[in-house]
């Protein structure tokens, strides 16, 4: 007799922890629900450049605002389509304002809905102009809950090093941005050169038992695992043994940190302005983020891939143009998209990565995932026509504030409304964020 197991059954390990399946439709649809463990809430801002691609960002076959497909630029996210929140028709109204072009303008105020101030730096167009004159979302956290971590944020990059202010998406305040840093190993060393894992004696019952629950998690799962295959189709079984590949690579690469946060082995000296090494780096620095929450090192972090300038080829994926002359090309360049495309959807990976390694990191009945909150915005909405009207979002995670798995449309609402959203979802309690003309509160329809 073959012993039946449900989703919810297989999801569970021997701890009563979790490890997040793939999508596979053998197994019907699963919901999934948002933890509240007394888990720490970590919150990720991401940045690409540039703009996006319309056609292949948006969902097509609409009917509901959870009956869509995602866009190709969305694709690697299909496993996780009910931890997505995908966000249109907002417009980043302070960005009209204030000195600086465009790009200047739009990466200034994506994490700060503020204006620039007057400055030397200079746009492609030969406008001028200085630093963002606020505080960004991610750094208006961590002044709330960064205390309670070792490093009160991070500010990573992938080829992000240029010091002006299309390089710049962190802000401690008004003229205070804060580098990225854009080495693995600088990273490393940054997250680990003098940290020690408290003894097991110093950490209370509640501490001893998440560490206890992640250790024994990915070892607990194997025999459910097993058992489920005979259930599977052929295309599902082949999914799940590349999840478990991913889940062995993930342990392997973390060194132990998923289990008792262990330091990891020190990574390789990579070239932070090769591309040749993009992609190594980018997964790396995604790995040692990802152990960082799981060791509580931190709870807050910027990702930015590139700058506005963008001035860099993605040979990985045959994009040999440059980024900002590609998204100048206009929407008549076939070309210039399917290149676009392809970097977009790589971009969509690295979130996918990030995702699927915080589902390894069981929390209470749950993940790790569970307790992130992720967004991902640009400077511009298309590079061609360089507007701030109908800017592509989107936010991933838990869903304990938001309800994921939708698609929403809005009327030209401001940005400034989804910041103040995603602060409130990390427990700041304010009803305006930056520039109050710009701001009427949190942004409707997302809880």
């Amino acid at each position: 007799m073959i012993q039946r197991f449900s989703r919810r059954a297989v999801l569970r390990a021997a701890s009563g922890a979790a490890l997040s399946l793939p999508l596979l439709p053998s197994l019907g649809p699963r919901t999934v629900k948002a933890q509240d463990q007394g888990f720490p809430k970590r919150l990720v801002l991401m940045y690409t450049p540039n703009g996006v691609v319309h056609d292949s960002w948006w969902p097509s076959n609409v009917t509901s605002e959870t009956e869509f497909t995602l866009g190709p630029i969305h694709q690697p996210l299909e496993a996780y389509r009910d931890r997505l929140l995908i966000v249109g028709g907002l417009e980043m109204q302070v960005a009209a304002t204030g000195p600086g072009g465009p790009h200047q303008r739009g990466i200034g105020a994506l994490f700060t809905n503020m204006p620039l101030g007057e400055g030397m730096f200079v746009d492609g167009c030969g406008r001028t102009a200085g630093w963002a004159t606020g505080i960004s979302v991610d750094q208006r956290v961590a002044n709330q809950i960064g205390a309670d971590s070792a490093i009160g944020s991070l500010q990573i990059g992938v080829r992000a090093s240029e010091n002006d202010v299309q390089g710049r998406v962190s802000y401690a305040g008004p003229a205070q941005p804060l580098p990225p840093i854009n080495s693995p190993l600088e990273l490393y060393k940054r997250l680990f050169t003098g940290f020690t894992p408290p003894p097991s004696s110093d950490r209370d019952a509640t501490v001893t038992e998440f560490l206890a629950q992640r250790k024994s998690v990915l070892d607990g799962v194997a025999d459910e695992f097993a058992a489920l295959m005979p259930q599977l189709s052929a295309p599902d079984r082949h999914t799940l043994e590349q999840h478990l590949t991913l889940v062995r690579d993930v342990e392997r690469r973390l060194a132990g940190g998923i289990g008792d946060c262990t330091v990891p082995d020190e990574p390789a000296a990579l070239d932070p302005l090769s591309e040749v090494d993009m992609p190594a780096i980018a997964e790396l620095e995604l790995d040692l983020l990802s152990l960082a929450f799981a060791c509580d090192i931190t709870r807050v972090a910027t990702f930015q891939v590139s700058t506005a300038l963008n001035r860099i080829r993605y040979p990985w994926v045959e994009s040999l143009g440059e980024g900002h002359t590609l998204s100048h090309s206009g929407p008549s360049d076939a070309a210039a998209k399917t290149q676009l495309t392809t970097r977009a959807r790589w971009h969509a990976s690295l979130v996918a990565r990030l995702l699927e390694n915080l589902s390894k990191i069981p929390e209470g009945p749950g993940s790790a995932l569970d307790n992130l909150l992720l967004l991902w915005g640009n400077e511009v909405s298309e590079g061609a026509t360089h507007t701030h009207d109908n800017m592509p979002f989107l936010l991933a995670g838990g869903g304990w504030a938001f309800r994921t798995g939708r698609y929403l449309r809005y009327g030209g609402e401001s940005h400034a409304d989804l910041l103040v959203s995603v602060l409130n979802a990390m427990g700041v309690d304010q009803q305006t964020f930056g520039s109050a003309d710009f701001c009427k509160g949190p942004l409707s329809g997302l809880a």
